[in-house]
């Protein structure tokens, strides 16, 4: 049966790794820039990831989180193994502004949570939560101009280049690329599903691997927005400046998954 959006959706996220999640390289380069604003850095997590919390808890550092759901928090709790201090609290990104300034924001993947129209919105509620000097650090889908995926060529392209990542990690960004529906801008994680199915009727993937997508419950309604490069950097650059672009290492991010370090105009 389809589920909404949100709907038991976190007792799945187990299943999920990188891309889902920031990779090993990701997390060390965020580690360095962590760092690099001292002992007393004051941190902000939009969302309850648990690599970001278990990080800055072996920095010894205190954590403010912002997320819609205080349950999601509260269950990612058993994969923080290096609890920091947190502060939670329970708001929505596109209306909660905090009074306090932070050095350091952490965003993993939120703006593809969003419809295009909301993406302003929530950049500048952002640059408000951020010290003069402080940085914005970003990881996010985006596609390129003119790229476009099938199911068939997602699996083809994983088994040839990346077979060792695994097949979710390898194929997941593809096949959203490949029910994407670019006059809206986004797609539903429903509509993936389909293409996913599809693969499995055809004989392109086999029972074990679609019992690997089944454990992600991608049959919900579940909005995903992947923005292209240009107007992603645009709309960056009405609020903040780039101090840095890294990508990951790990072969299956493909450098189309990149964290954005940024500065406050």
């Amino acid at each position: 049966m389809k589920k909404d959006w949100s709907d038991e959706f976190v007792y799945h996220w187990k299943y999920y790794k990188s891309p889902a999640r920031p990779s090993i390289s990701d997390l060390r380069f965020i580690k360095k820039n962590i760092k690099s604003k001292g002992k007393n850095a004051k941190v902000l997590i939009l969302g309850s990831t648990p690599e970001y919390r278990n990080m800055c808890g072996q920095l010894k550092l205190s954590v403010t989180l912002i997320d819609f759901s205080k349950k999601n928090y509260q269950y990612l709790n058993r994969e923080v193994k290096n609890k920091p201090k947190e502060k939670f609290v329970q708001g929505n990104w596109l209306k909660t502004v905090l009074d306090e300034k932070f050095d350091i924001i952490l965003a993993d993947n939120i703006v593809n949570m969003f419809k295009k129209k909301d993406i302003n919105k929530l950049f500048s509620n952002v640059s408000k939560m951020l010290k003069d000097d402080g940085y914005f650090i970003t990881r996010t889908y985006f596609r390129d101009k003119g790229e476009k995926y099938t199911g068939d060529n997602s699996i083809k392209e994983y088994r040839r280049e990346y077979p060792k990542s695994g097949v979710c990690s390898g194929t997941i960004r593809n096949l959203i690329l490949a029910s994407y529906d670019f006059r809206k801008d986004y797609t539903m994680l429903k509509d993936a599903w389909k293409v996913i199915l599809n693969l499995y009727n055809k004989k392109l993937i086999s029972n074990k691997e679609l019992k690997d997508y089944e454990n992600l419950s991608l049959n919900r309604d579940f909005l995903f927005f992947m923005p292209l490069r240009s107007d992603l950097e645009k709309k960056f650059f009405k609020f903040f400046k780039t101090k840095e672009i890294f990508y990951g290492n790990e072969k299956h991010l493909k450098n189309k998954l990149p964290l954005y370090v940024l500065i406050k105009k």
